[in-house]
């Protein structure tokens, strides 16, 4: 049996559980149903929607040591598997629940955790290796990378000769409200408001700020919220440019081969912008958290290129779908199933 330990809520976005979705439907396929544990409510109509089957635990998410003894009575068997997928886990919160059955986890950050599998699928993971070298088994590497079902079948992508859709998405939350700060330069930004384009702003489901966002643009004709999106890949296809937050969205708009422009919020999403940047010419806007401004006023900068330059849009095409294979799902479902024969 495969259980799957993961939260999504306001504060910490929906990665966790959207990577985990990705790796479920890739054991579903190989004949194993898994069922996951969420701290609260937050991710578990995102779950059902899936439709894979959720526990509640009813506890704060911030403090997981104390679910231990839900755990236990919850998972009985010790060859079952569970894959812990949460920076409030620690190697305390590892240690406690390797006694009762086997543990993998994902992984960001370097930390070797006390687990029987750990995945890093980061492009900067092979960097990490010396990190996990006392560890029983890792897998490293972008060839891990659990995209979603949409966004593993082929793709017939073209770069346009003129940008007429750009997307703003940043994330399932945006704690800083950066989607209107790119759309506010965008706005007044005397080259880019000359060109005819529409502007698609995704708002996810933990977005503090998506009445604001709509009430901000209700009179811009060009710009469109979207919320609740259901096919995210057929909405990117519409688009020629995506400024992006450098999560797993990263990956599923270089799998399409969309020309992007990426920032990041946090220490975690920070390494993946660098690697980006060192192995593509993807521009890499900096942290919104610490200098808005710089950041905005570079993403600004980025698109100028896009616009006028189909050749760098080409290129970038060409080193985006070069990074992503979509079978990182099945390698990490299989690695997990094997483990539970």
């Amino acid at each position: 049996m495969l259980y799957i330990r993961a939260d999504g809520n306001t504060d910490i976005g929906m990665g966790h559980v959207m990577r985990c979705l990705s790796i479920a439907e890739a054991a579903a396929d190989l004949g194993c149903s898994p069922v996951f544990i969420t701290a609260d409510n937050g991710c578990l109509s995102m779950i059902e929607e899936q439709g894979f089957r959720a526990i509640v635990l009813n506890t704060d998410y911030r403090d997981m040591l104390s679910e231990i003894p839900q755990l236990k009575k919850i998972v009985k068997q010790q060859k079952d598997m569970l894959l812990i997928d949460s920076y409030q886990a620690d190697d305390a919160y590892f240690d406690a629940v390797k006694e009762f059955v086997q543990t993998a986890c994902l992984e960001d950050m370097g930390v070797p955790h006390p687990v029987c599998l750990l995945i890093n699928y980061n492009i900067y993971a092979p960097q990490l290796a010396d990190n996990y070298k006392e560890l029983e088994d890792v897998l490293l590497g972008i060839q891990y990378m659990p995209l979603r079902k949409a966004f593993q079948a082929p793709c017939e992508y073209q770069i346009k000769d003129k940008i007429t859709d750009v997307m703003i998405t940043t994330g399932g939350s945006d704690p800083y409200f950066a989607a209107a700060a790119f759309m506010d330069a965008i706005l007044a930004d005397t080259f880019l408001s000359k060109q005819k384009i529409n502007w698609h702003i995704v708002s996810g489901p933990f977005n503090r700020f998506a009445e604001e966002l709509k009430n901000r643009y209700q009179s811009c004709k060009n710009v469109c919220i979207h919320e609740n999106v259901k096919d995210m890949r057929a909405l990117l296809l519409q688009t020629d440019v995506v400024i992006t937050a450098a999560g797993s969205t990263v990956y599923e708009v270089s799998s399409l081969g969309i020309p992007m422009i990426v920032f990041y919020f946090a220490e975690n999403q920070r390494q993946g912008a660098c690697a980006l940047t060192e192995l593509t010419q993807i521009v890499n806007a900096g942290c919104f958290a610490k200098n808005s401004q710089a950041v905005t006023d570079r993403a600004v900068k980025a698109l100028h290129q896009c616009v006028a330059e189909k050749t760098y849009r080409e290129r970038l095409y060409e080193q985006e779908r070069q990074l992503v294979d979509g079978k990182g799902a099945q390698r990490i479902a299989k690695a997990l199933m094997d483990r539970t024969i």
